[in-house]
């Protein structure tokens, strides 16, 4: 393979679609972005139209081959990275069934998920499938939900896919799904890396309606000549079967070998390990999926409220300034933000933080609180959950070392000072910065190819910055970061049981077979 020789690389997300252009040598030649809009139908429900998200592949592969007509004629493959939890149905003929669907957010599978636990033990269920987020986002129970709210529509049901594979099939006409997708499916026994027929049974869902998994990187099938002339490129251009996205931001974030961690800085941020084995505690719930590496695992905590948090409180507080300058605001203020809290809980918490219903808070204010002090906690305050998921994630899985940074929360310095500090460990920024999943996507269509190996994904990247913590900061935080777990505590729900740092739950490190 030449190394000009390129693949094009969707990462269908949660608001847009990006797409990249990756060359063999290594190199990102260009990429673009399409946004579609989630409908909010009812309390709980979110959803997406399929046809946005192929107008949004449409529309970013037309951009980036439309700018370079030979563009076209040097692409080699193609592969998706794609949004997790949704479920998309079709009949016998592959049609969708609906003009909308339940997007990974969707939680209106809550109600049969408590139905199905009260003969299927929930605690159970999470050692076997490593599915931490709340189970009824996950599909196997959005899915019961459907049946029961449209009999007749589920009568015509006759495949349920994910978002990317439902792109795929347009762009091959084959219905497929990897690994990593289905090990989201609420259904999946990790260990066995198969369908699990008595989680499938507890759900009502005949196996038939899920593709039978593969690996990530085996073809789907050929680009047909409506999809190709749709995108711009040649019919019979090879499509990836692809991977779920969040094996393919660990895949292009240097998660290609056991014991890589990174965090992901955005809207919800999370910390991610790369493992030979699920990484599983039932007392914080890490949540896991099969890498796109063959034979390993990614597990993760998050805070949901990151960005978005910190959005509603410049918002709130300081409309006036845009996010860089408030953000250059609390950079300026001292470390411990004059004895301000920010608790980032506003779209609920984690079982680190006391579960769904917690809510957030700011804590310690006096007339003297000012706006730099505030905009400090909100900075201090995400920062310090993060460190909560860092400390369990790396004492379950006994991993250390740097901490690669990606995501768009990771281009302010001040905040990426405040995270090093915080977290207490160095801080990596690298060149591939927010194509991480698109470089995922790009890696398994080159190893598809038999052009690259899974660890030829960190050749593109240049460390552009390292962030040493300040020992002296460091210990100052360790005085507040205590503080923070006693507000947190406090402010729990009543009866929720809020998991501690590092070692309060029931560790358990699956063991394969």
């Amino acid at each position: 393979m030449d190394e000009q020789d390129l693949v094009l690389a969707f990462d269908l997300g949660t608001g847009s679609c990006k797409a990249a252009l990756w060359a063999a040598d290594g190199t990102c030649t260009d990429h673009a972005v399409a946004a579609y809009e989630t409908t909010h139908p009812a309390p709980g429900r979110d959803e997406q139209r399929p046809a946005d998200w192929w107008r949004a592949v449409v529309s970013t592969s037309r951009t980036l081959l439309g700018a370079d007509p030979s563009r076209a004629r040097r692409v080699r493959s193609v592969a998706l990275s794609g949004q997790s939890l949704g479920v998309v149905q079709l009949d016998h003929r592959l049609q969708l069934l609906s003009t909308s669907t339940p997007v990974w957010s969707d939680a209106r599978g809550e109600a049969f998920a408590r139905q199905v636990f009260t003969d299927l033990p929930e605690q159970d269920w999470y050692l076997r499938t490593g599915n931490g987020f709340p189970a009824g986002l996950y599909p196997s129970f959005k899915a019961g939900c459907l049946r029961r709210e449209d009999p007749e529509r589920w009568s015509r049901t006759r495949h349920l896919l994910g978002a990317k594979d439902y792109v795929n099939l347009l762009l091959t006409g084959e219905v497929a799904t990897d690994h990593s997708h289905a090990s989201g499916s609420g259904a999946y026994d990790l260990v066995g890396g198969r369908y699990d027929d008595e989680l499938l049974a507890a759900a009502g869902l005949d196996r038939a309606l899920l593709p039978e998994p593969r690996e990530a990187f085996e073809p789907v099938g050929t680009l047909t000549r409506e999809a190709a002339s749709a995108l711009g490129l040649p019919a019979g251009t090879p499509v990836a079967t692809g991977a779920v996205d969040n094996a393919c931001m660990a895949l292009g974030s240097l998660g290609t070998t056991a014991g890589r961690t990174y965090a992901s800085l955005g809207s919800s941020s999370w910390i991610t390990t790369t493992s030979p084995r699920p990484v599983l505690d039932v007392a914080a719930r890490p949540y896991v999926f099969r890498h796109a590496v063959p034979g390993l695992f990614i597990s993760a905590l998050s805070t949901f409220s990151s960005g978005t948090a910190l959005a509603w409180l410049r918002e709130t507080v300081a409309p006036d300034l845009e996010v860089e300058q408030f953000l250059d605001l609390g950079a300026g203020a001292p470390a411990g933000a004059s004895g301000t809290l920010f608790l980032p809980m506003l779209a609920g918490g984690t079982p680190l933080e006391g579960g769904s219903s917690a809510r957030g808070a700011l804590v310690g204010l006096t007339l003297a609180t000012g706006r730099a002090d505030v905009a400090r906690a909100a900075m201090e305050g995400i920062a310090f959950a993060l460190r909560r998921s860092l400390d369990l994630v790396r004492s379950l899985s006994g991993t250390g070392g740097d901490l690669l940074l990606a995501g768009g929360g990771a281009r302010h310095r001040g905040w990426n000072r405040v995270y090093a500090d915080v977290l207490a460990v160095p801080l990596l920024r690298t060149s591939v910065d927010q194509q991480a999943a698109t470089l995922g996507a790009a890696t398994i269509a080159f190893a598809g190819l038999g052009a690259w190996s899974f660890r030829d994904a960190e050749r593109p990247h240049t460390v552009v910055e390292r962030i040493e913590p300040d020992p002296a900061a460091v210990a100052t935080y360790e005085e507040v970061e205590a503080r923070f777990a006693r507000a947190v505590a406090a402010l729990a729900p009543a009866g929720a049981e809020v998991a501690g740092r590092a070692g309060a739950g029931e560790a358990h490190l699956a063991r394969r077979v």
